[in-house]
C-alpha cells in the first residue's frame, strides 16, 4: 500500500481489503453507502430528525468528498503540474464554498433548533466515515485506482458532489427562514438523501468498473 496511506492509518482496513476477493470488497463498499447515505431516511421518516439536522448532517458528507478527492489528487501515480493546479484550486474553491456551506448549516440548526435525534444519526455518520475511507483503501490505494485513473476522474467527481449540497443548503435557508411547511422541509430533506445516494452509489460502480 502507498505509504501516504500508512501515515492517514488505513493499515487496518488495508489488511482487512486484501483478504476479501474483490466482489466482497465491493459489496462491502456499497453497504456501507447504503447505511451511510440512504439509511438516514428512516430517522427522518420517523420524525427524529428535520431538514435542519440533516443538512448539519450532510456538511460531515461534503467534508469526506473533499477530503478522499485531496487524497487522490496527491496520491494519483501521475504527478504533474496540471495535478498539482487541479489539487490547488480544488482546495481552494470547493474547500472554502464547502466550508461556507457548513457554517450556513450550523446556522440554520441554530435557528430552527435541532431535532434530538442526533443519536440515531450516529452509527450511520460512522458508516458513512468507514465508506468513505474504505473507498480510498480498497479501490484506490489496494486495486490500483490510483494507477489506472485519469485526472478528470477524480476532479470531475469532486466538483459534481458539491453541487446538491450546495443547491440543498439554498433551498434549506428558504424553507426554514421562510417559515414554509414542515412537509416541504421533510420533501426537500428526503429528496437531498435520495440524490446523494444516487451519487454515491454511480461513483462507486464507476469505480469498480475501473479497477475490476
Amino acid at each position: 500500500m502507498n505509504e501516504f496511506a500508512r501515515v492517514l492509518g488505513f493499515n487496518l482496513l488495508g489488511s482487512l481489503a486484501a483478504r476479501l476477493p474483490a466482489r466482497v470488497g465491493a459489496a462491502v463498499q456499497l453497504l456501507l453507502i447504503l447505511v451511510g447515505s440512504l439509511l438516514p431516511l428512516w430517522p427522518l421518516w420517523r420524525g427524529w430528525i428535520r431538514l435542519q439536522d440533516l443538512l448539519a448532517y450532510r456538511s460531515l458528507w461534503l467534508a469526506l468528498s473533499v477530503i478522499g478527492t485531496l487524497i487522490r489528487l496527491r496520491t494519483l501515480a501521475t504527478q504533474t503540474d496540471t495535478t498539482r493546479f487541479f489539487a490547488l484550486h480544488y482546495a481552494i474553491m470547493i474547500g472554502i464554498l464547502s466550508l461556507v456551506c457548513g457554517i450556513w448549516s450550523v446556522i440554520l440548526l441554530a435557528i430552527a433548533g435541532p431535532s434530538g435525534g442526533w443519536m440515531a444519526l450516529l452509527p450511520m455518520a460512522l458508516a458513512m466515515v468507514l465508506a468513505n475511507a474504505w473507498s480510498l483503501v480498497d479501490g484506490w490505494f489496494l486495486r490500483g485506482g490510483r494507477e489506472l485513473a485519469r485526472l478528470w476522474q477524480v476532479v470531475l467527481p469532486g466538483y459534481l458532489r458539491f453541487i446538491p449540497v450546495l443547491l440543498g443548503t439554498i433551498a434549506g435557508a428558504v424553507l426554514i427562514l421562510g417559515g414554509h411547511p414542515v412537509e416541504y422541509q421533510l420533501a426537500a430533506a428526503a429528496a437531498l438523501v435520495v440524490v446523494l445516494t444516487v451519487i454515491d452509489l454511480t461513483l462507486a460502480i464507476a469505480s469498480f468498473r475501473l479497477t475490476r
